[in-house]
């Protein structure tokens, strides 16, 4: 799990909206390896089959990108990190690893690594932040990779709170802005719990914990359990600092009983950066949105003024004819659900307009003028052969559709990647940034059997007001 942006939103009067520049959405053409707009990179240059995934990116100051993955080889070699390095042209960066590309061994009996956020350090290193599992249990690792891509030292592996542990699933990670590291993680018992909670750590770019957070540097949250009245299971979504150096999280919240399970909801919580509980947000430092329909929560984002966002899926209808769609809410700064954001405070969006299909937002950005980016993965089930397409969406504050965005002329960008394989693509995004005027974007690609390469996006995205526009 992935996908952890942290946003600078600018508050817009009501009186005053943006207007949409040509070529807002689409690819630009200064960009890319494979196609305007769009680079691909086989992590392993081979003949080897291999499943390059990109989780993960960070924006360079030269206008570049570094993009974090994971990499799974053919015959039953253990799977590695990865990482890439593009310059301002969307072209590997020969300076950077092997031709442009590194490997990051994350040790020995670590099964299914997955970056969830990427670091740079002020000697110009980088910090590499992944989930994995190990043992039976999850793991939090921390490696360190030089300039230049070489791995500098082993990966830790941090630990958990004590007396407890790390659960396998989706963790998130973020630099608190002073050169540490914030993580979140379900965590439990070390026995077999249906009770699982999520904690928030603090640590030092050495890996070791910050004592003066919370207890001994982590704090474990159990107001989702009694904000539910009943035991409950929390999966990490997002981490991020607002400008009051609050910590805000995001995450899917899901009643468990003997019986069986709830519907899961979004859910979402503050701590202050001492790591106590802001018990000014929500009910006491949290809060369950209500809603009606499964969703599952995959990415935040934080504005200037102290609102969140939370995104992910919503799953509509019931089996043979349900089908997933874009999730989308938003909280003030003092943690109350925006009810006027969509349908009681859950929008929901469909990518592919008057089609059955599937929509999925795993990743989210914000311009500078207040307009949210919501990107992912869209399935037109009316053309099954096509499988699976890139995906972004771009909204007003209010929540409504910017249609001067994409090559849709709906508010939509929709893309595919052909890779000459025999069977439909299967690409998604799982990374978003804006900066410069561009939304960046990161995540695979894939055509045929078993092979799968990262991809990386650039899109326009002018986000200058038009002063002449009332």
């Amino acid at each position: 799990m992935h996908r952890i942006i942290t946003l600078a939103l600018l508050s817009m009067p009501a009186c005053v909206a943006a207007l949409a520049h040509a070529g807002d959405g689409l690819p630009d053409p200064d960009f890319g390896n494979h196609a305007p707009g769009i680079s691909l990179v086989d992590v392993v240059v081979n003949a080897e089959i291999s499943i390059d995934e990109a989780d993960v990116l960070l924006l360079l100051p030269d206008g570049g990108l570094l993009v974090g993955g994971h990499t799974q080889f053919a015959h039953a070699r253990p799977p590695v990190l990865s990482l890439v390095r593009l310059d301002a042209g969307g072209q590997r960066d020969p300076g950077f690893g092997s031709n442009g590309a590194a490997l990051i061994d994350p040790g020995a009996g670590v099964r299914s690594p997955r970056p969830v956020a990427l670091l740079a350090r002020d000697d110009g290193g980088w910090l590499l932040l992944a989930s994995a599992s190990f043992d039976d249990a999850g793991a939090l690792l921390l490696c360190r990779v030089a300039a230049t891509g070489t791995p500098e030292v082993a990966c830790m592996r941090l630990p958990a709170p004590p007396g407890l542990t790390f659960r396998f699933g989706p963790m998130a990670a973020a630099s608190d802005g002073q050169g540490r590291i914030l993580s979140l993680a379900s965590v439990g018992p070390p026995a077999f719990s249906l009770n699982t909670d999520l904690a928030v750590a603090r640590w030092h770019a050495d890996g070791s914990p910050d004592a003066d957070f919370g207890d001994d540097g982590a704090v474990l949250l159990t107001r989702f359990d009694e904000l539910a009245g009943q035991v409950t299971r929390e999966t990490a979504a997002g981490i991020a600092v607002d400008g009051g150096g609050r910590i805000v999280i995001a995450a899917t919240s899901l009643p468990r009983g003997v019986d069986g399970d709830g519907t899961p909801v979004f859910a979402a919580a503050r701590l202050l950066a001492s790591g106590q509980i802001d018990t000014a947000f929500g009910e006491g430092g949290a809060r369950r949105l209500p809603v009606s329909l499964p969703v599952e929560a995959r990415a935040l984002a934080v504005a200037a003024d102290g609102s969140s966002y939370l995104g992910g899926h919503a799953l509509v209808g019931t089996a043979p004819a349900s089908h997933f769609e874009c999730a989308l809410a938003r909280l003030d700064a003092q943690g109350d659900v925006d009810a006027g954001y969509g349908d009681g405070g859950i929008l929901r969006i469909a990518f592919e307009t008057g089609a059955a299909s599937d929509a999925h937002c795993t990743a989210l950005a914000a311009q500078p003028d207040g307009r949210l980016v919501a990107a992912g993965v869209s399935r037109n089930h009316d053309v099954p052969e096509a499988g699976n397409d890139l995906a972004a969406v771009r909204l007003w504050p209010d929540g409504r559709i910017d249609r001067g965005f994409g090559n849709r002329g709906n508010g939509r960008y929709i893309g595919a990647v052909d890779l000459g394989g025999v069977s439909g693509n299967m690409d998604r995004l799982d990374a978003l940034a804006w900066h410069d005027d561009h939304l960046h974007a990161a995540g695979s690609a894939r055509s045929g059997y078993n092979q799968d390469e990262f991809v990386a996006v650039r899109l326009r995205a002018d986000g200058l007001l038009d002063d002449g526009f009332d």
